[in-house]
Protein backbone atom coordinates (compact mmCIF):
# COMPACT_ATOMS: atom_id res chain seq x y z
CA UNK A 1 0.00 0.00 0.00
CA UNK A 2 1.29 3.33 -1.21
CA UNK A 3 1.19 6.57 1.33
CA UNK A 4 -0.56 9.38 -0.72
CA UNK A 5 1.64 12.34 -1.34
CA UNK A 6 0.69 16.17 -0.38
CA UNK A 7 -0.27 16.80 -3.57
CA UNK A 8 -2.59 13.94 -3.98
CA UNK A 9 -5.29 15.41 -1.48
CA UNK A 10 -7.64 17.12 -2.02
CA UNK A 11 -8.19 21.00 -0.55
CA UNK A 12 -11.27 21.42 2.03
CA UNK A 13 -12.00 24.61 0.44
CA UNK A 14 -15.68 25.34 1.56
CA UNK A 15 -15.62 23.83 4.50
CA UNK A 16 -16.87 25.89 7.71
CA UNK A 17 -14.91 25.39 10.78
CA UNK A 18 -16.11 25.88 14.42
CA UNK A 19 -15.04 25.68 18.03
CA UNK A 20 -16.36 23.07 20.64
CA UNK A 21 -18.01 24.87 23.63
CA UNK A 22 -15.82 23.00 26.02
CA UNK A 23 -12.31 22.92 24.40
CA UNK A 24 -12.30 26.42 23.81
CA UNK A 25 -12.05 29.69 21.58
CA UNK A 26 -9.75 29.76 19.24
CA UNK A 27 -6.95 32.41 19.99
CA UNK A 28 -4.36 34.43 18.40
CA UNK A 29 -1.36 35.99 19.55
CA UNK A 30 2.08 37.32 17.92
CA UNK A 31 5.43 37.51 19.74
CA UNK A 32 6.94 41.02 18.75
CA UNK A 33 11.16 41.47 19.42
CA UNK A 34 11.79 45.18 19.84
CA UNK A 35 14.43 47.39 19.66
CA UNK A 36 15.47 51.12 20.16
CA UNK A 37 12.70 51.67 22.57
CA UNK A 38 12.64 54.87 24.45
CA UNK A 39 10.01 53.70 26.49
CA UNK A 40 8.67 50.28 27.90
CA UNK A 41 5.39 49.28 26.94
CA UNK A 42 2.79 48.68 29.57
CA UNK A 43 0.07 45.29 29.45
CA UNK A 44 -3.00 46.46 28.21
CA UNK A 45 -2.13 48.77 26.20
CA UNK A 46 -3.07 48.72 22.44
CA UNK A 47 0.45 48.96 20.56
CA UNK A 48 -0.18 50.21 16.47
CA UNK A 49 2.18 50.12 13.65
CA UNK A 50 2.93 52.98 11.75
CA UNK A 51 3.17 52.01 8.45
CA UNK A 52 0.95 48.70 8.50
CA UNK A 53 -1.36 49.70 10.78
CA UNK A 54 -0.96 46.46 12.57
CA UNK A 55 -2.48 46.43 15.98
CA UNK A 56 -2.49 44.23 18.94
CA UNK A 57 -2.91 44.74 22.81
CA UNK A 58 0.01 43.76 25.08
CA UNK A 59 -0.52 40.84 27.29
CA UNK A 60 3.14 40.46 28.37
CA UNK A 61 6.55 42.21 28.53
CA UNK A 62 10.24 40.88 28.99
CA UNK A 63 12.61 43.64 28.53
CA UNK A 64 16.03 41.68 27.28
CA UNK A 65 17.98 44.98 27.80
CA UNK A 66 17.87 48.72 28.26
CA UNK A 67 16.44 49.49 24.57
CA UNK A 68 15.43 46.21 23.83
CA UNK A 69 12.65 43.27 24.34
CA UNK A 70 9.55 41.03 23.44
CA UNK A 71 6.18 41.20 23.75
CA UNK A 72 3.64 39.38 23.27
CA UNK A 73 0.12 41.18 21.95
CA UNK A 74 -3.03 39.53 21.85
CA UNK A 75 -5.95 40.44 19.54
CA UNK A 76 -4.32 40.97 16.48
CA UNK A 77 -5.66 43.21 13.75
CA UNK A 78 -4.95 43.93 10.03
CA UNK A 79 -2.59 41.45 9.46
CA UNK A 80 -2.78 39.24 5.93
CA UNK A 81 -4.57 36.59 6.94
CA UNK A 82 -2.86 34.86 4.58
CA UNK A 83 0.62 34.59 5.51
CA UNK A 84 0.09 35.69 9.03
CA UNK A 85 2.78 38.36 8.50
CA UNK A 86 2.26 41.25 10.95
CA UNK A 87 4.39 44.71 11.45
CA UNK A 88 7.89 44.91 8.88
CA UNK A 89 11.19 44.51 9.87
CA UNK A 90 11.96 48.40 11.37
CA UNK A 91 8.49 49.34 11.42
CA UNK A 92 8.11 51.86 14.31
CA UNK A 93 5.51 51.26 17.10
CA UNK A 94 3.04 53.25 18.72
CA UNK A 95 1.67 52.44 22.16
CA UNK A 96 -1.95 54.26 23.48
CA UNK A 97 0.47 54.58 26.86
CA UNK A 98 4.44 54.43 25.20
CA UNK A 99 3.81 57.04 22.95
CA UNK A 100 4.70 57.92 19.60
CA UNK A 101 7.30 55.96 17.67
CA UNK A 102 8.46 54.39 20.59
CA UNK A 103 10.17 51.77 19.38
CA UNK A 104 11.05 49.63 16.33
CA UNK A 105 9.84 46.41 15.63
CA UNK A 106 13.10 43.65 15.25
CA UNK A 107 12.87 41.05 12.44
CA UNK A 108 9.34 39.91 11.10
CA UNK A 109 6.45 38.73 13.38
CA UNK A 110 4.09 36.09 12.81
CA UNK A 111 0.96 35.61 14.17
CA UNK A 112 0.14 32.16 16.08
CA UNK A 113 -2.86 30.44 16.66
CA UNK A 114 -4.05 28.11 19.34
CA UNK A 115 -7.11 26.90 20.13
CA UNK A 116 -8.88 23.70 18.40
CA UNK A 117 -10.45 24.06 15.13
CA UNK A 118 -13.47 21.44 13.85
CA UNK A 119 -14.90 20.89 10.64
CA UNK A 120 -18.83 21.68 10.71
CA UNK A 121 -19.78 18.32 10.01
CA UNK A 122 -17.22 17.09 12.76
CA UNK A 123 -19.74 19.37 15.33
CA UNK A 124 -22.74 18.12 17.22
CA UNK A 125 -25.08 21.14 17.93
CA UNK A 126 -27.48 20.67 21.24
CA UNK A 127 -29.34 23.00 23.20
CA UNK A 128 -27.97 26.13 21.16
CA UNK A 129 -24.07 25.20 21.46
CA UNK A 130 -21.52 22.98 19.12
CA UNK A 131 -19.47 20.36 21.01
CA UNK A 132 -17.28 17.98 19.64
CA UNK A 133 -17.91 14.08 19.38
CA UNK A 134 -15.83 13.49 22.92
CA UNK A 135 -17.08 16.25 24.97
CA UNK A 136 -21.01 15.64 23.38
CA UNK A 137 -20.66 12.19 25.18
CA UNK A 138 -18.94 13.44 28.60
CA UNK A 139 -21.32 15.87 28.95
CA UNK A 140 -24.80 14.41 28.02
CA UNK A 141 -24.15 10.60 28.71
CA UNK A 142 -25.82 10.68 32.01
CA UNK A 143 -28.91 12.44 30.21
CA UNK A 144 -29.73 9.93 28.02
CA UNK A 145 -29.45 7.06 30.43
CA UNK A 146 -32.04 9.12 32.40
CA UNK A 147 -33.82 9.17 29.34
CA UNK A 148 -33.72 6.24 28.63
CA UNK A 149 -34.95 4.25 31.68
CA UNK A 150 -37.77 7.02 32.02
CA UNK A 151 -38.64 5.88 28.20
CA UNK A 152 -38.35 2.20 29.44
CA UNK A 153 -40.87 2.98 33.12
CA UNK A 154 -43.32 4.88 30.48
CA UNK A 155 -43.52 2.07 27.84
CA UNK A 156 -43.94 -0.49 30.37
CA UNK A 157 -46.75 1.18 32.73
CA UNK A 158 -49.30 1.23 29.47
CA UNK A 159 -48.98 -3.06 30.28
Amino acid sequence: MRIKGRSEFSELSGDRYDTCFICGPVEYHVVVHFDGSSATPVVGEIITGVTTLDTGVVSSVTMTGATTGVMILSSPTGYDAESSVMFQDNEALTGTTSGASFSLVDGGCGVCKSGRMFPDKMLIEYQGRKYCSEHFVFRFQADWINEAKIDANENLRGK
